[in-house]
């Protein structure tokens, strides 16, 4: 039973958030700072989602509010503090920051632009320095907190769930493709609902869009933007060949006796053979890629089996050759859509396991 805690209930950055304002209003009211609420507000929007985050924009932060600040004072005691004049500081904020590259950091700088020019202009720089101040003491918490604190750490969650999607969607897909061959003994057929398989594809999509930052290049980023590209394509192609189980089980219902369905002309049984022996090869390309994921080995460049699929248009030529009319033509569509599905699968998991070789 896994362990349930106050983390589960709240959340790491929730808890990290809460701290970095208490411990900022704490150090206002120990060194009488004002405002202290201008210190919280900044160590709030100053929190990062991730320990690296945290470490790449340390610097830019503090240049941000170093920018914003200088030029706070010099638009304040040239120009005044009016709304003018806060408006002109945050349109040359935006474009230094764009200059510089510090564009992930604007709203900081235009939260310290904010605070800063609405001093009263009576006692302006007694108040500006003083909120200044009062900044740099949220600035600080906030970087403090996400350096001491550790928050979520997706990468690792990341790769762990990929690996559950890439398990269960190729699962879903070797099914759908075996349920398919063996159809022939099926009176009926309820296609199954991949609405989990989707719903955990979300949540690894939202978890790689938060491991961004975490994610480096041993750690094979392209690698894991494919892995998400073939379970979505397992779960779509999947259902495209359930539905084709499932039209080829009701137009053997409509066609045959209860006796007839369980006959299969010879030379239509070798097609689905020859599928068979599809499936067993893309289970064990599967099962090779999901052993040795992220672990890169040295071995034969993988290629599409030519001789297999000569084995698969020689057994419909001699289906062909035997039956004909509209019953085989739809037969026909659903073998192809089904093969096409299965030459699909072939690829994209030798395309991963070369990727993954390289």
């Amino acid at each position: 039973m896994p362990k349930v805690g106050i983390y589960m209930f709240i959340g790491a950055r929730t808890i990290k958030t809460g701290i970095a304002v208490t411990t900022t209003f704490l150090i206002c009211k120990v060194f009488r700072i004002e405002p202290a609420s201008f210190a919280a507000i900044t160590a709030v929007v100053n929190m990062q989602p991730s320990v690296s985050k945290s470490l790449n924009n340390a610097w830019e932060q503090i240049g941000v509010h170093l920018l914003a600040a200088t030029l706070s004072l010099i638009i304040g005691l040239l120009f005044g503090t009016n709304p003018i004049s806060i408006g002109s500081g945050v349109i040359i904020l935006i474009l230094l920051c764009n200059k510089i590259g510090w564009s992930g950091g604007i709203v900081l700088g235009i939260v310290s632009i904010v605070f800063i020019l609405d001093s009263p202009p009576e006692a302006f720089l007694t108040h500006a320095f003083a909120r200044t101040l009062s900044i740099f003491v949220g600035v600080g918490v906030a970087l403090l907190i996400n350096r001491v604190l550790a928050p979520p750490r997706y990468k690792t969650k990341l790769l762990s769930t990929l690996h559950s999607l890439f398990l269960l969607t190729s699962t879903y897909f070797l099914e759908s493709l075996h349920t398919f061959v063996q159809a022939g003994n099926l009176t009926s057929f309820q296609k199954p609902d991949p609405q989990e398989l989707n719903d955990l594809l979300e949540e690894v999509i939202a978890l790689n869009e938060h491991a961004r930052e975490e994610i480096n290049v041993a750690d094979n980023p392209r690698l894991i933007e494919r892995r998400l590209e073939i379970c979505r394509g397992f779960i779509e192609r999947g259902q495209s060949i359930n539905e084709m189980t499932s039209q080829r089980v009701k137009r053997r219902q409509a066609a045959y006796s209860e006796q007839e369905l369980h006959e299969i002309n010879a030379e239509f049984q070798g097609v689905l053979d020859v599928l068979s022996a599809g499936k067993d090869k893309l289970a064990g390309l599967i099962n090779t890629l999901s052993l040795t994921a992220y672990q890169k080995q040295d071995s034969e460049l993988y290629c599409e089996d030519i001789f297999y699929w000569e084995l698969f248009d020689k057994a419909i030529d001699e289906w062909n050759r035997k039956v004909s009319g509209v019953f085989y033509l739809r037969a026909l569509m659903e073998v192809s859509v089904v093969a096409t599905e299965l030459r699909w699968a072939d690829r994209r998991t030798k395309s991963l396991l070369n990727l993954l070789n390289k």
